[in-house]
């Protein structure tokens, strides 16, 4: 898609634009029928969806309030062990009599395969977005609440060379809205916060965090702002076609 005058007027005051990737550039295709259908592969079979979905609800909640930011400060507990004892955990609530190894099996599958193609799906409008953004001259940045494995998953899905950084909160030791992940990338490139956009799909975490430290913000799937839209595709019509008031 070419680049119109509006789009460059838009994002004229800006030198960095970034992007959250769950729900903004990416999204997860079904993750608990992922989880369903490997466990079948080993031979766990019968498994309540709905029962899953409730264990996994309430690990992933357990695991991130006692082990935050994928264990990034828990003694001995890689981000790899993090997930490999959720998903333990997980299926070990639906069924107590699953065996250990067996458990550990699915749980290493898992982590192989979400680092992969195909268990994503790119957002329309994504590819687009971030190649108009980089036609324009922007620094283009990713910040994410995500584990070290984000290149991995950049890369399967067709991202790879598209952004100057990625920033993980792994990686920042501490997770959006958290003021100091938005400071990194100010700090690395010199520039002011009034100079960096941020676009996201979280209000709390994305649009909120970023204008709190002064940056601007777009929000997808957000609504009662003039900085929110319906669809990704939507943001980037509007970038094309209108002015935005910042």
């Amino acid at each position: 898609m070419s680049l119109t005058s509006q789009f460059v007027a838009n994002l004229k005051r800006f030198r960095l634009v970034t992007f959250d990737v769950t729900d903004t550039l990416l999204r997860l295709e079904d993750p608990l029928l992922r989880y369903h259908r490997t466990a079948e592969e080993f031979g766990v079979t019968g498994v309540d969806r709905r029962k899953l979905e409730r264990c996994f609800r309430k690990q992933f909640k357990e695991m991130s309030r006692e082990h935050p930011n994928f264990g990034r400060f828990s003694p001995g507990l890689e981000w790899q062990q993090w997930w490999l004892q959720l998903v333990t955990q997980t299926f070990s609530c639906v069924d107590q009599g699953l065996a250990p190894e067996k458990l550990e099996e699915i749980g290493r599958r898992l982590i192989a395969i979400y680092r992969t193609k195909a268990c994503w799906k790119s957002v329309d409008g994504a590819q687009e977005l971030v190649q108009c953004v980089r036609n324009a001259g922007k620094c283009v940045g990713i910040i994410s609440n995500f584990d070290p494995s984000l290149p991995k998953v950049l890369d399967a899905m067709d991202f790879a060379g598209k952004f100057d950084f990625i920033l993980t909160s792994y990686e920042a030791g501490v997770m959006k809205p958290d003021p100091r992940i938005f400071e990194i990338p100010l700090k690395r490139l010199q520039i002011s916060a009034d100079q960096a956009l941020h676009i996201g799909n979280k209000l709390e975490f994305d649009y909120e965090g970023a204008r709190n430290c002064g940056w601007s913000g777009l929000l997808v799937n957000g609504g009662g702002n003039q900085h929110s839209f319906a669809t990704l595709s939507n943001l980037l019509e509007a970038l094309r076609t209108q002015e935005i008031q910042w």
